[in-house]
């Protein structure tokens, strides 16, 4: 995996770090955390366009200022998000 930060365990609360990652990375998997506990991943998936995946990014670039995420952070996830990942 070429992920710099990844989530899993058995409610989603386990979060894996690669060394030094970026902001954006550790907020996206804290966030999917707490999309598996409203019950967003089960409603929309994990994987592919109009998933938890894409749906994450959506609210980390509408919520850009509140996050403190840099421009090139979001220029990345836009890219991201409109690969499907």
């Amino acid at each position: 995996m070429q992920a710099e930060a990844n989530v899993g365990g058995k409610s989603f609360t386990h979060i894996l770090l690669r060394e030094n990652p970026s902001k954006a990375a550790v907020l996206e998997e804290f966030l999917h955390g707490t999309q598996a506990r409203i019950g967003v991943v089960d409603r929309l998936g994990t994987s592919g366009f109009g998933s938890a995946e894409t749906h994450v990014k959506d609210f980390m670039i509408r919520h850009q200022s509140m996050l403190g995420l840099s421009s090139e952070d979001v220029v990345i996830l836009k890219q991201l998000r409109d690969a499907g990942l």
